[in-house]
């Protein structure tokens, strides 16, 4: 009995955490989801990985500093780009408990910075000068938080059009 339970108490937990819910905003279509309030087109998985339909986000979540992250979106050419901490806030849903990411739409997000699922944006937070390095927003789609960090902190990225 004890082990029936240890097995229900796993899997119950593993579907709390993982939020799917519906959305009349968001529609997904292959490897993208539109939000129509938004009207932001998202990449549905994080650089580093591939959507596949019966798999979700397929692949190892590349993670990169600021810079990196900029020559990989300009490699990519001018459909993508890095989004700005206002658009990446669009993407936390408070009815999700962690991660606070519609997985129905965006795959799996998990903690895989050992800090949490830290994603850079565009934005700066404080523009530096010789004693201070820029500082450029970041979330956290496991709690939501916004924080910053230097250039040379390494996140992932979610492109947006």
């Amino acid at each position: 009995m004890k082990k029936y339970m240890a097995s229900f108490l796993f899997c119950a937990m593993n579907v709390m955490a993982e939020c799917s819910l519906s959305s009349n905003a968001l529609i997904a279509r292959k490897g993208e989801v539109t939000d129509t309030k938004t009207g932001l087109i998202w990449s549905r998985c994080s650089l580093g990985q591939v959507w596949h339909k019966s798999k979700g986000c397929v692949g190892d979540v590349e993670l990169l500093r600021r810079n990196e992250a900029e020559e990989r979106v300009r490699s990519l050419g001018t459909k993508w780009r890095l989004p700005s901490i206002d658009e990446l806030l669009t993407l936390v849903e408070p009815r999700c408990k962690s991660p606070m990411i519609n997985a129905k739409f965006f795959g799996k997000v998990y903690n895989f910075t050992g800090e949490g699922a830290i994603y850079l944006s565009s934005s700066i937070y404080l523009e530096g000068d010789e004693v201070m390095p820029t500082l450029f927003y970041t979330i956290d789609l496991m709690n939501g938080g916004v924080d910053a960090h230097t250039k040379s902190f390494v996140g992932a990225v979610r492109l947006v059009r």
